[in-house]
């Protein structure tokens, strides 16, 4: 799709076809004082074809995910880019965007960030 188009697509909100496993959480102020209040959290996310991560922000949980299987696309603002098995991508203060499982084939996703402990 060329990035033009995408300027005019509204980005889905809501979450499709994913499931959500082996979510652990480790509290950060046992670790360095000052991020208490704070957690590292890990999960594994399968994206079935056609599955959506919804537009969402890192305003304040920075982190990463890892494509462990398949491929996907990620868009931030009028950018697309296909992310593929082995590659990760780094979510700053400044990212917002959603992906999507496009290949017709699941995929699974490393997600890794930084939390308040709820």
């Amino acid at each position: 799709m060329p990035a033009a188009l995408l300027l005019a697509q509204t980005p889905p909100a809501e979450n499709l076809g994913l499931t959500v496993s082996g979510q652990d959480a480790l509290p950060l102020g046992p670790q360095i004082p000052a991020m208490e209040g704070y957690q590292a959290r890990i999960r594994t996310v399968a994206m079935a074809p056609d599955a959506i991560v919804g537009f969402h922000g890192h305003l304040t949980r920075p982190g990463a995910f890892y494509v462990a299987k398949g491929t996907v696309v990620e868009y931030r603002g009028s950018t697309q880019t296909v992310v593929g098995e082995g590659e990760a991508v780094l979510e700053d203060i400044d990212t917002e965007h959603w992906v999507e499982n496009k290949s017709g084939e699941p995929a699974t996703l490393f997600v890794f960030d930084i939390v308040p402990i709820e």
